[in-house]
């Protein structure tokens, strides 16, 4: 355990070489009426599909709740690919015989340039010795920054532009670079990029083209992405969540329950249930809210849980039951997703 922590809290104090290696700010005197912004950091363990730790992540995060919209940040707006989108993508894929590759970019925000005048002050423990009374401008955006979002956004779509990509006109995150055989299709969700196409050469080029813009890490074929497997075959392409179901299982207290074999029963009509008993409607609604992530890749739950969501505001334990209906379903079919195949036929199953 003493390793671990160890090997944790070296990568956290390296964190700090990429902030002076990107130039994101600068030691200067506070100028009269201005307030600096304060700073902390934030210590996060990365999980794979499995629960096991990949990665000890640290960030400088900005207090950016104390920003004043129209004096410190004016737009903010941000635009990331759709669910729907990166199934259609998955989609559109395996139809064609394409591999998706996954691509990271480190420190995504801290590549954002910052349009406004924004001061920070020195992070606890490390001030400059002799200039403790100073603050740090900020040239680069940081973690907790209101506008961060929509710097880092800008920066890479100058960046991708410039590779002589095209911007999708009805789906701001997807890009597209050439035609036939040769196409990319990349769909972009903050720092991470999924990209796919016809001709490896074009994509291990583009590859080595984003590494010469950004620091990235290469994550290789698609396996896991919001939360969602993706497993790649020769012709055909899966895609679940079964950690995810589990884990809503456990939270739920339902891991060890029954399952059934529909997640609501047949001839079953629920309604306002006026006189019925309440439930706690905040734990009804986190129950709700969980499982309708999972209709990304469980359409089979989609009536019962369009039914079930209607009744968020007074749930009563009419509602409550076919809720825990759908958890039991869900115990026993935890595995189920969806496929896509090459070609397009359900034949090839």
């Amino acid at each position: 355990k003493l390793l671990v922590i160890k090997s944790g809290l070296k990568q956290w104090i390296e964190k700090w070489n990429p902030l002076k290696r990107n130039r994101t700010w600068e030691l200067v005197k506070l100028p009269v009426g201005k307030k600096p912004i304060g700073l902390k950091w934030v210590y996060k363990l990365k999980r794979n599909s499995y629960g096991e730790v990949v990665k000890y992540k640290a960030r400088l995060v900005a207090k950016g709740y104390v920003q004043k919209y129209g004096i410190d940040f004016e737009e903010v707006f941000a635009p990331v690919a759709r669910l729907d989108t990166v199934r259609t993508v998955l989609a559109f894929a395996a139809n064609n015989g394409w591999k998706i590759h996954h691509l990271d970019v480190k420190s995504a925000f801290l590549h954002g340039d910052l349009e406004e005048e924004v001061y920070v002050s020195q992070p606890e423990g490390y001030e400059v010795k002799g200039k403790e009374n100073e603050v740090f401008r900020l040239s680069k955006a940081l973690y907790g920054l209101k506008q961060a979002p929509r710097a880092w956004n800008v920066k890479l779509d100058k960046s991708l532009r410039k590779l002589n990509f095209r911007r999708c006109l009805s789906e701001q995150a997807v890009y597209t670079r050439g035609t036939g055989v040769d196409v990319i299709i990349l769909g972009v969700y903050v720092d991470d990029l999924i990209v796919t196409g016809g001709n490896p050469e074009e994509i291990n080029l583009f590859k080595r083209q984003m590494m010469n813009e950004f620091e990235m890490t290469d994550l290789g074929l698609l396996s896991y992405y919001l939360g969602i497997e993706v497993e790649q075959r020769e012709d055909f392409i899966t895609v679940k969540q079964s950690g995810y179901a589990r884990k809503v299982l456990d939270q739920f207290g339902m891991s060890d329950c029954n399952s059934t074999k529909f997640p609501m029963e047949p001839g079953c009509k629920l309604n306002a249930d006026k006189g019925g008993q309440p439930v706690d409607s905040t734990e009804y609604r986190r129950m709700i809210g969980c499982l309708r992530y999972l209709l990304h890749s469980r359409p089979d739950l989609s009536y019962s849980m369009g039914v079930a969501s209607r009744f968020m505001e007074k749930p009563t334990v009419m509602h409550a039951k076919a809720v825990k209906q759908i958890l039991r379903y869900l115990k026993g079919t935890v595995d189920f997703g969806l496929v896509y195949v090459q070609g397009g036929s359900a034949d090839k199953l």
